[in-house]
């Protein structure tokens, strides 16, 4: 018995060790119920606060996840191919409930629009599907957190710099997500973006606007780093029907696309009015996003 309890534990203490951000411990009381939570506080995968319900199967009824921030900003939920329904519940820094919502499965089409924050909030509590109604939770409720989740730091989010501006950003590598890309999304929080990463340059790269909510910058640059152009393309009248119509074409050979509100560029003096460089811009990127980008998945 004890030659088998002993690998077994030792398993368990390395996968412990191996994936600190996936596997932290701690509890959230809601209204009452008690949940073991899974909390996540870094965007590196596979324990990427970005992709807590790919392919997730249904939660246990005594377990949550937990994605927490250093900052508040506007969150976006969706499926991402989970097998199972889930609530979602955003909250502050204190676990004060400001919204919720409910993701539903099988729902994988760029037509599904998850579940958008309204207002800034620091963390997103995924719970089993149901519970939100069963426990009556609503916008002003408190959620319990232990210590050991309030004592947690995530990871800063990933920065980049143009010129003298520093840019957080969201990255998205995979087909899945660059084909996603900010739909359904109303808002961004400030000098906040999504860069769109590509394994090698490419020509004819052309973004469009359907299922996008806000108006933006689409800019394009090389695989060094050198800003290539920028377009504004604006939200269509109907985003659902229409949004394949506002097209942003790139002005060249590109691996890299940063997506910003629109007039950002204009605005911060990097380009003219048609979308050209006004001077040489380069965007620095750090160690972990070049590394994220070698991996990168090519277009099909």
């Amino acid at each position: 018995m004890k030659r088998w309890i002993l690998p077994v534990v030792a398993v368990a203490i390395a996968a412990v060790i191996a994936w600190p951000f996936i596997f932290a411990g701690g509890t959230v009381e809601v209204k009452g119920r008690t949940f073991i939570v899974e909390h996540r506080l870094g965007d590196e995968d596979p324990m990427s606060r970005y992709t807590a319900l790919h392919n997730r199967v249904a939660l246990d009824a005594e377990h949550a996840i937990l994605c927490s921030w250093d900052r508040d900003r506007y969150l976006y939920s969706w499926s991402d191919g989970s097998r199972a329904g889930f609530d979602v519940a955003y909250l502050d820094a204190a676990g004060r409930v400001l919204q919720t919502g409910r993701i539903r499965p099988g729902r994988e089409t760029l037509d599904e629009e998850g579940v958008a924050s309204t207002v800034e909030a620091r963390r997103a509590l995924y719970l089993p599907e149901g519970t939100i109604d069963s426990l009556t939770l609503s916008s002003g409720d408190s959620v319990v957190l232990s210590s050991d989740l309030t004592s947690a730091k995530p990871e800063p989010m990933t920065s980049i710099k143009l010129g003298e501006k520093t840019v957080r950003v969201v990255l998205s590598s995979s087909v899945r997500q660059r084909g996603r890309g900010l739909m359904h999304r109303p808002k961004m929080s400030s000098e906040e973006g999504m860069l769109f990463l590509y394994p090698a340059a490419k020509s004819g790269l052309n973004f469009y606007m359907r299922n996008t909510l806000m108006s933006l910058d689409i800019a394009y640059f090389d695989g060094a780093g050198k800003l290539i152009n920028a377009v504004s393309a604006e939200r269509a009248e109907n985003p659902a029907t229409q949004g394949y119509l506002n097209t942003a074409p790139a002005g060249g050979i590109a691996q890299y696309v940063l997506e910003m509100p629109i007039g950002w560029f204009r605005g911060n003096g990097l380009t003219d009015d048609k979308g050209k460089p006004l001077k040489p811009v380069t965007m620095e990127l750090p160690d972990s996003v070049r590394k994220r980008t070698e991996k990168a998945e090519p277009s099909p």
